[in-house]
């Protein structure tokens, strides 16, 4: 199958743009006198930019994630309550976002890029063709993927868009929740001189090294996907952006690169040991929301006895009941709070008992309420382990991006250009 050559004008998307639209490849050598048509220069692996910048989601995550840091620390300090925050929020946001978009550009990292799979033993002006099956590894990452149609491309850009959009959400939203809670524990500083330890450190660098172990097996598993094995620039990325495990040195880099990245973006690099604990709270999440549940059936139980009389009690099934439970081993902390001196029938509740009992349940749910503020609450663990995926929902949606944009991209109409060149 032939492909085609690529003239000035060229559609193209990017596997990390943030914008919905595609923008143009422009020429950027010096000498140039190879054309298609009258005007259209065809380019080489020396024409790496664009006529206008993508809006790269790279730095509009670094932005969105320094502004949510800043709005959990004061969603949790809430100086001013609660609108004020909301309004500060808002625009801590809206800045950084508008920060990151205006001062980005593209053609740094372009120019630092390199085309791969160009057309070998044809040049232009010295320099090897690039087709329309070449594409373009830009130095932040991304991937741009060359579209003959305009419709394609279009298409290619929002689906992409989308994906780089949920994305940022979901930095964003782990961002806001890591801020509230360094302002609900000891602090950020505290945070920081914690890394400084060489204990802190070597679980710092341990909890990269499983971030990006469990980030790159996810990719691995999703880029291996049977549904995509037959696409020819699906498997051209995969080839391309392909890690050597065997070779110390780029591993090495790839770690410091994802480091570097989360450091500029206001994130704090990920504990093994918070990590650990994250996946042990996932169990204790279950244990936690068991025992409430328990808790409040006992709670019931004991508000359907209040009232009654020593007597009464002594003879009611549901106190027989209570008391069985406690027998069995059920509600033992309850039990061991309210039972009866050794020296005391222990085969009978009474008013006391029940009281206590009241008291100690009211008390113990309380404490375990959806507070944010209660470090031992169901939201608090919960939170903590929610920001233990957020790496990898980030990724699964970068992973997306790079899938519509090869689904797209092998339904490019290519008819409209006739200077071609055999595959």
């Amino acid at each position: 199958m032939s492909k085609a050559y690529l003239p000035k004008e060229t559609w193209v998307t990017c596997t990390f743009q943030q914008n919905p639209n595609p923008q143009q490849l422009i020429p950027t050598r010096t000498t140039r006198s190879v054309y298609y048509g009258d005007k259209l220069e065809l380019l080489t692996i020396k024409d790496r930019n664009i006529d206008k910048k993508f809006v790269c989601k790279k730095p509009v995550s670094m932005g969105l994630a320094i502004g949510g840091l800043i709005v959990g620390l004061l969603l949790f300090s809430n100086p001013f309550g609660w609108i004020v925050t909301g309004i500060a929020c808002a625009v801590v946001l809206a800045g950084a976002a508008t920060y990151a978009t205006v001062t980005h550009d593209c053609s740094g990292p372009l120019e630092a890029g390199v085309w791969f799979n160009e057309k070998d033993g044809v040049r232009f002006n010295g320099h090897l063709a690039i087709t329309e099956a070449s594409m373009l590894s830009c130095k932040k990452g991304g991937m741009l993927q060359p579209f003959i149609s305009y419709d394609a491309a279009k298409n290619a850009a929002k689906a992409i868009a989308w994906e780089n959009t949920k994305g940022t959400i979901t930095i964003t939203v782990g961002a806001i929740a890591g801020g509230y809670l360094l302002g609900g524990g000891k602090g950020l500083i505290t945070a920081i001189n914690k890394i400084r330890t060489v204990k802190g450190g070597l679980f710092t660098l341990g909890g990269i090294a499983t971030t990006y172990a469990m980030t790159s097996y996810q990719s691995s598993v999703m880029r291996g996907s049977e549904a995509y094995a037959n696409n020819e620039v699906y498997q051209r990325m995969n080839e391309e952006e392909k890690i050597v495990w065997s070779n110390p040195n780029e591993v090495k880099d790839e770690v410091v690169d994802v480091l570097l990245e989360d450091i500029k973006g206001g994130e704090l690099p990920p504990d093994l040991e918070d990590q650990i604990s994250d996946l042990y709270g996932v169990v204790q999440l279950y244990k936690t929301g068991r025992i409430i549940i328990q808790d409040k059936q006992l709670l019931s139980k004991v508000k359907q006895i209040e009232g009654l009389s020593r007597q009464q009690l002594y003879r009611s099934d549901i106190a027989k009941e209570i008391l069985k439970d406690f027998k069995n081993g059920k509600y033992g902390d309850v039990h061991e709070a309210i039972k009866r001196p050794d020296r005391f029938n222990q085969n009978r509740i009474t008013p006391t008992m029940r009281q206590n009992a009241r008291e100690f349940i009211d008390n113990k749910i309380k404490k375990n309420k959806w507070s944010l503020k209660n470090e031992n609450s169901l939201a608090s663990k919960g939170l903590g382990i929610a920001l233990f995926f957020v790496p990898l929902v980030e990724n699964y949606f970068s992973e997306n991006a790079r899938r519509v944009l090869a689904e797209n991209a092998v339904k490019d109409v290519t008819g409209t250009i006739s200077v071609r060149t055999s595959n």
